[in-house]
């Protein structure tokens, strides 16, 4: 018996507001920002941004919005500050949502159909309802996506981007997380501060679109996918 599709109302609801919201915070991203983003996520091709989809546009906005920051804010804590919406608004609950959201690798180990998937953050080894009726629909146990996750109004959601790694076993998975926590070695996961959060998503993200998630995330046939050949996520040393 479905225990989550009374969410889903308010879900549309706040996703449908979301979709307005983030076309204002990507129309306030500069050039620099953008390029930036391109450059860190191997994106960036002699000044020029290379996007191979759809897809791939919005994993480069949704890096952008979060985690380039200029003077120390990121275009969600920019917009906080220079247009606050409304106390109480759909626009002020998704923003409060996005700035405490994280970027993690999720394996999914509950489907409930056309409602969306309980998840396990790999690295913090926390677990969480997230209403997609996408993931509802093709989500399968065992897949592992890298993506952001934030909870707005009670309600556990993506920030629209997720690159999935592939339907991992869990020794697969378990060789994952040793490989991210060797890379950031000494990082405490549960307390990253802004610029190791950003240094680790980049390099989760460049792994996974090297690896080839951006062809696996533009269709769905989860139970077909296999196992990418994996590489620990790459940490770049010396600036970013």
């Amino acid at each position: 018996m479905s225990t989550h599709a009374e969410r889903l109302p308010r879900y549309l609801q706040l996703r449908e507001a979301g979709v307005a919201l983030n076309s204002q915070l990507v129309e306030g991203l500069s050039r620099s920002a953008m390029n930036e983003a391109g450059r860190r996520l191997n994106m960036l091709d002699g000044g020029t941004l290379v996007l191979d989809s759809e897809d791939m546009t919005a994993v480069l906005m949704d890096y952008c919005i979060h985690d380039v920051r200029r003077y120390g804010v990121n275009a969600v804590e920019r917009h906080l500050n220079t247009s606050p919406p409304a106390e109480g608004s759909d626009e002020w609950v998704l923003l409060h949502a996005l700035r405490a959201s994280q970027f993690s690798v999720f394996a999914v180990e509950a489907v409930e159909s056309g409602v969306g998937v309980g998840v396990r953050d790999l690295l913090r080894d926390t677990t969480m309802f997230l209403a997609d009726v996408g993931l509802g629909t093709s989500g399968r146990v065992g897949m592992v996506f890298a993506m952001r996750v934030m909870v707005a109004d009670g309600i556990g959601m993506t920030t629209g981007a997720a690159l999935l790694v592939g339907k991992l076993p869990k020794s697969a998975r378990a060789e994952l997380v040793a490989d991210i926590r060797e890379t950031f070695a000494g990082i405490d996961f549960h307390k990253l501060a802004p610029e190791e959060a950003s240094d680790f998503a980049a390099a989760v993200l460049r792994t996974c679109l090297d690896d080839g998630a951006g062809e696996r995330t533009s269709y769905i046939a989860p139970e077909e996918i296999a196992p990418p050949a994996r590489r620990p996520p790459r940490r770049r040393r010396g600036g970013r």
